[in-house]
């Protein structure tokens, strides 16, 4: 046994904790409804977002709830323009790379034999409504203020 396989022994690092492992079982539950969801964007994405529909909060109100722009911005995501989804709203980018690193990371986790740091799920939470919140406020000030409208 290596100095690594102790280590890992005597902190349990390899052991998944109930609630982590319920969110890992949860993202694997749901990876068949993000792949479909890849896959109806790719074939249909473009006509449905050229339908020209617009968000009933930002029509009474005129200011852009925290989903304004997530349907073009996932859209432009599974085409691979990056940046344009990223401005329409940053969440959807930041929510598809963090969902599959999160995976990813604990299916090795989980399998490997070597010992590998689990990730926090929490922080890629807490991260993510930040980015969600900002945005929106970021995106609702220019529009009070400045009158510059970016969805």
């Amino acid at each position: 046994m290596s100095k690594l396989d102790d280590y890992c022994k005597k902190k349990n690092l390899r052991e998944m904790d109930h609630d982590y492992l319920i969110m890992y079982r949860i993202a694997l539950v749901i990876l068949p409804l993000v792949i479909l969801s890849i896959i109806f964007f790719l074939i249909f994405g473009n006509n449905l977002v050229s339908s020209g529909r617009e968000c009933a909060f930002y029509r009474l109100t005129g200011l852009y709830c925290p989903g304004c722009g997530g349907t073009r911005a996932f859209n432009y995501f599974v085409h691979l323009h990056i940046l344009k989804s990223l401005l329409y709203h940053p969440f959807v980018g930041y929510f598809m790379f963090s969902y599959f690193f999160f995976i990813i990371n604990s299916f090795l986790f989980r399998h490997r034999k070597k010992c590998f740091e689990k990730l926090n799920p929490f922080i890629l939470m807490y991260v993510g409504l930040g980015i969600l919140f900002l945005s929106v406020i970021v995106k609702n000030i220019l529009i009070l203020f400045f009158g510059i409208k970016i969805i």
